[in-house]
């Protein structure tokens, strides 16, 4: 509260005005005050209770969005089984040790025979021994790998180790990778792609140069050829230019470790599908449960929630049970019933419109039936779908939820605008009530004034009467 104290006491009257100024303005404010606090207070009081029922419907949205993406209920297993090695060498134990498989959401279901005929390599080309020291004349050589090709400089004098150099700083960022390895023989430089497939493979030439660049060119043999991983899957051919095959089964990645045979299996995955619904689940109870706690009423301490009573609250809380009521019935008609799919209402002691899903069930009603289960529940005209037109109603840019809260949050700024009016109000009163103490505080001098004079005369007169 402002302090309309002003240093000015009162002189003539003896009265504290800073003090009687400021009790009196209190007075005028307390009962404005007292109105605009008890609407602040309940406004924030059902902003709170708005905000956390509009949390929990927005988390119920994004369930239902996530839902009904189509592979929402894909969820698969993948194994794999060794059945030979291309060497020809014995199985032995349970690990695969010809591929690793993994398998994406909605992976066609089934088994595959994968036939590893051949791994992707790199290229690499390795030269003849030089004897450490040789050096060699100015020239240029012509490197490519792939569709690329450098010209690289060799300045006169250049040892090998200054061509490796040259090389790898010309054509390092195409993927070529040179190097100088030492053995008996002496010096040897070697070129090899950094990434495999036929696709990718190098070559080198003398643009000028004499004959010890020639040489060195010409004694290039090649160690590992650029070549493409070969695989057949059920009889049909693909190639890679990496040992990973990403684009002959949907969804499904075959990492290639060496040659042989295997058989990948892909099966549904029950307890990976039925976390969607699950989420789904959890967040319909909590949607519901927000309504319940905003507008609950404790009868023993005669205390209401943010929202008691509130009609929009209980419409919604309705409109979900009612939806949701029909929803399993119609899931009901297509033979999904709560003791098929494991999907209902929250029966005795606390029969409250919560859902209750039966993982057991819903496991085996996506064993014996996916597509069914997965059409009813996140087709265009499915459950999800169905519930999430309603959700969208109260959540979202124009849901009326949201437009609530617009409207209380405005009422707050308003009750923000009527406390500045009320302060210029008592700026005005408090500058009243100076002005008006100030002239009375004067008068009261003024009197004092003369009451000293008529004294000081009559005192006056009173001497003189007595001296005669």
């Amino acid at each position: 509260m402002a302090d309309y104290s002003f240093g000015y006491g009162g002189i003539g009257s003896g009265l504290d005005i800073s003090t009687i100024v400021n009790q009196l303005v209190a007075a005028d404010r307390a009962p404005q005050n007292k109105r605009l606090n008890t609407l602040e207070s309940g406004t924030k009081f059902k902003l709170s209770g708005v905000g956390s029922v509009s949390s929990a419907f927005n988390a119920l949205k994004t369930a239902l969005d996530g839902l009904q993406k189509v592979d929402a209920l894909g969820a698969r297993t993948v194994s794999s089984t060794m059945l030979s090695l291309g060497n020809g060498a014995p199985v032995t134990g349970t690990a695969d040790a010809v591929l690793t498989p993994t398998a994406g959401r909605n992976t066609p279901v089934g088994s595959y025979q994968v036939d590893v005929h051949a791994l992707a390599t790199a290229h690499k080309l390795l030269g003849a021994g030089n004897a450490v020291g040789t050096t060699f004349g100015v020239g240029t050589l012509r490197v490519a790998i792939g569709g690329d090709s450098i010209d690289v400089a060799v300045k006169a004098g250049a040892t090998l180790a200054d061509i490796r150099g040259a090389i790898n700083d010309a054509a390092g960022k195409y993927g070529l990778q040179a190097a100088v390895l030492t053995s008996d023989a002496g010096q040897h430089l070697s070129l090899g792609s950094a990434k495999t497939g036929a696709a990718n493979a190098i070559s080198i030439a003398v643009v000028e140069g004499g004959a010890d660049l020639q040489a060195l060119v010409e004694g290039l043999a090649e160690q590992s050829p650029a070549a493409d991983a070969r695989v057949s899957i059920d009889g049909l051919l693909t190639t890679s230019a990496t040992n990973t095959i990403t684009d002959a089964v949907p969804g499904m990645s075959l990492a290639l470790r060496q040659t042989g045979v295997s058989r990948v299996e892909v099966k549904t995955d029950p307890a990976g599908s039925r976390a969607a619904v699950d989420g789904f689940v959890k967040a319909y109870n909590a949607a519901l449960k927000a309504i319940g706690s905003a507008t609950s009423y404790n009868a023993e301490t005669k205390t209401p929630s943010s929202l008691t009573g509130d009609a929009q609250m209980r419409g919604a809380a309705s409109q979900l049970r009612n939806v949701m009521n029909d929803l399993l019935g119609g899931l009901a008609e297509q033979g999904l019933d709560a003791k098929t799919l494991g999907l209902q209402t929250q029966g005795f002691p606390n029969p409250d419109g919560s859902l209750v899903l039966d993982a057991g069930k819903f496991n085996e009603a996506m064993a014996a039936n996916p597509a069914k289960v997965i059409a009813a529940l996140t087709d265009e005209s499915g459950l999800a779908a169905k519930l999430n037109d309603v959700v969208k109603n109260y959540v979202g840019p124009d849901g009326a939820f949201t437009l609530r809260d617009k409207g209380l949050n405005a009422q707050l700024k308003d009750i923000g605008r009527q406390r500045e009016a009320l302060d210029t109000r008592m700026d005005a009163a408090a500058k009243r009530y100076r002005t008006q103490f100030v002239a009375l505080d004067s008068l009261m001098a003024q009197m004092t004034s003369t009451s000293t004079a008529l004294a000081q005369q009559l005192a006056a007169l009173s001497a003189q009467t007595s001296n005669r």
